[in-house]
């Protein structure tokens, strides 16, 4: 019996022995791990979110040049460099907020937060995620990589520090989106004026304020994010409204001042895009905007809405 195990040892083990099939099993569990693990990460850098990503292609896009083919490429690798550090920062975060997001009704679903994607592998990946994404930013220039190192670091201090300073946390969730939009301009070299990025932080701002809104109104103290005991409903509900009155004043400045649109598509776009913002606003005062991406993916009226200005603003600047 001795001789025949050692044997089945020495020859690898036969496919039909005893051995042989304890290897097997072996080898698809530990397929079957790593499946699970792969799939626990792919959601913890939340796909869904990939949409906030798109304001990457809106500088070359807004300039009625993103459609020439050195143009379009740069844009999708710029699209996907940032997709990649936003996916690092999904990471950083949960792991630092997995205690409080384990008491959240929806946040304890989170891979992290559940248990179901160890902390130390999500760091690991979330490192290599950042650095792949820095690296591939700076082979656009400088600039770009400077504006992935700022994003980056500021969403590391963010979670650090910054997440429980009333006002400046939300200037730091702004900023995300004048970045976004930063990067596709310096990759693809479309200037970039004042008042593109001003209606882009105002917008920004206001889907801050709502987020901030929804949250302060729909949870219990225990469940909630720390900052939004040092902020009240009047100031976020103004917030609200002034951010979105000026991006919207901002907006019509924008194409006022732009050359070389049809006029009739300008209109339609900024109609829909009024009432895309009075509908969100409705939203958030229900205490339903704490997401504003899965927002726009499931409700109708402003998922039509959204597709309606995408197309007008498009035709405006292409037809």
């Amino acid at each position: 019996m001795r001789s025949r195990l050692l044997k089945e040892v020495v020859s690898g083990f036969d496919s039909h022995s005893v051995f042989g099939y304890l290897s097997q099993f072996a080898n698809h569990l530990a397929m079957l791990i790593i499946m699970f693990l792969m799939k626990q990460v792919f959601i913890a850098i939340r796909p869904k979110h990939l949409m906030k990503n798109a304001l990457v292609l809106s500088a070359p896009l807004a300039a009625g040049i993103f459609f020439q083919l050195e143009v379009f490429l740069k844009s999708l690798g710029a699209f996907f460099v940032f997709s990649g550090a936003a996916a690092c920062i999904y990471l950083v975060n949960d792991a630092f907020d997995r205690k409080m997001d384990a008491q959240h009704p929806m946040k304890s679903f989170r891979p992290i937060a559940s248990g179901s994607l160890p902390v130390g592998l999500g760091l690991a990946v979330s490192i290599a995620l950042g650095s792949l994404s820095t690296i591939f930013a700076f082979f656009y220039g400088l600039a770009a990589g400077l504006i992935i190192s700022t994003y980056i670091s500021m969403n590391i201090l963010y979670s650090l520090f910054v997440k429980r300073i009333a006002v400046l946390e939300l200037l730091f969730i702004a900023s995300g989106f004048g970045l976004r939009a930063a990067l596709g301009g310096t990759a693809t070299d479309t200037e970039l004026t004042a008042v593109f990025l001003f209606v882009i932080s105002c917008f920004s701002i206001f889907l801050g304020g709502c987020k901030r809104y929804s949250e302060l109104i729909s949870h219990d103290i225990s469940s909630q994010r720390h900052v939004l005991g040092r902020y009240s409903s009047v100031f976020l509900r103004n917030t609200m409204i002034v951010s979105s009155c000026v991006g919207i004043l901002g907006y019509l400045a924008w194409f006022v001042q732009s050359s070389d649109v049809n006029l009739f598509l300008v209109v339609v776009s900024f109609i829909s895009l009024l009432l895309g913002t009075f509908r969100f606003f409705k939203l958030a005062l229900a205490g339903n905007a704490e997401d504003p991406t899965t927002q726009i993916l499931l409700d109708l009226y402003l998922r039509s809405l959204a597709i309606l200005w995408v197309g007008s603003f498009l035709g405006s600047v292409y037809v």
